[in-house]
């Protein structure tokens, strides 16, 4: 069973890589911010992406999602980016 400290040191080595989050996220919205360990936001952008696929039919939907998705794109690669180089933007 690992000990505390081993737990916290593999925690604190994490650092997502941007590339690999804003591929996540590109694959679908939400996995990206999951990566990076915003599970919340994840969660919430994973659920409204479903929402707004499920809601294609609406043409005005469909331009919204495009919209939505490159958004949680970008937003994946700057937080593992600034992440990765010890930026915390959640403070």
């Amino acid at each position: 069973m690992e000990s505390n400290n081993e737990i916290a040191t593999a925690t604190e080595e994490f650092k997502p890589q941007a590339w690999r989050a804003g591929l996540y996220s590109a694959i679908y919205p939400g996995l990206g911010q999951m990566y990076n360990g915003d599970f919340n936001r994840g969660a919430f952008y994973f659920v409204l992406a479903f929402i707004l696929i499920i809601t294609f039919y609406f043409v005005i939907t469909f331009f919204i999602f495009i919209v939505f998705w490159i958004y949680n794109i970008y937003q994946a690669y700057s937080y593992a980016r600034s992440f990765s180089k010890g930026i915390n933007k959640d403070e």
